[in-house]
């Protein structure tokens, strides 16, 4: 299986970006599987540690999560909290 065409970059901070822009135009839903690392790592032309980085740099800001042998998924997007009704200040 090769890796989608979404996954890209030969640094850690660039293939982070790809999944996040592909996250962003829809081309990865939440609960996508993303690539194994060493997979990944083969396809790119990278060191699997630079791969292993961009998920964990993406973990991080919480957009995926990993879960051990099972794989690393999209996470929801958090919902939208929504504002609550601040009350005018008395002659405001």
């Amino acid at each position: 299986m090769a890796v989608q065409n979404y996954l890209n970059g030969s640094t850690s901070v660039n293939i982070a970006a790809s999944v996040e822009g592909a996250i962003t135009n829809g081309k990865l839903p939440a609960g996508a599987l993303l690539p194994p690392v060493r997979r990944a790592a083969a396809q790119l032309g990278v060191s699997p540690a630079t791969v292993a980085a961009a998920y964990r740099l993406l973990q991080d800001r919480g957009v995926v999560a990993a879960d051990g042998r099972r794989g690393t998924r999209v996470r929801p997007a958090a919902p939208v909290a929504i504002p609550r009704e601040v009350p005018i200040p008395p002659g405001g």
